[in-house]
């Protein structure tokens, strides 16, 4: 079994947590065109909260990004390698992350996924959140089909 380390991103890690972060996302190019992010707002992000980094040696193999707000910890952008996807490391990301904001004095956590992914409240339901109420997605200016939010949360 590999032996993995969690640490937090900096800025030396930018480009790789976008392009991480673009791969593991590709899958949703059918419904809206170009990357998911890029350096730029992986940058901003870290102004609102750290990227913890999954990684094997060197090797980037999942990241997430985390934002504190009072007592309540917003868990989003998490991407695994797709190479390495099905294996538990989103799980253990999502734990880590959980951790994180349990450590802080969270009490809830929260996350969105776009409605057009319905396998993905059935991934985060397995790990104990769920549905909260939903959200405008025109954050998603490259969508090329009608779609909203699905906010999950749960108690930490």
């Amino acid at each position: 079994m590999p032996s993995y380390t969690v640490r937090h991103a900096d800025a030396s890690d930018v480009d790789a947590v976008a392009a991480l972060v673009n791969r593991a996302f590709a899958v949703e190019l059918f419904f809206k065109t170009g990357d998911r992010t890029d350096a730029a707002q992986i940058r901003e992000l870290l102004n609102h909260g750290p990227f913890l980094l999954l990684t094997n040696s060197e090797t980037l193999i999942a990241a997430v990004h985390v934002k504190l707000n009072a007592d309540r910890i917003y868990i989003g952008m998490l991407a695994v390698d797709p190479a390495q996807q099905k294996s538990g490391i989103g799980s253990r990301l999502m734990r880590e992350a959980e951790d994180f904001g349990r450590r802080a004095g969270c009490k809830f956590a929260d996350l969105r996924v776009v409605s057009v992914r319905p396998e993905l409240p059935q991934i985060y339901g397995k790990l104990g959140y769920v549905e909260s109420g939903t959200e405008s997605a025109a954050v998603i200016k490259t969508a090329t089909t009608p779609v909203h939010f699905i906010t999950m949360s749960k108690p930490l």
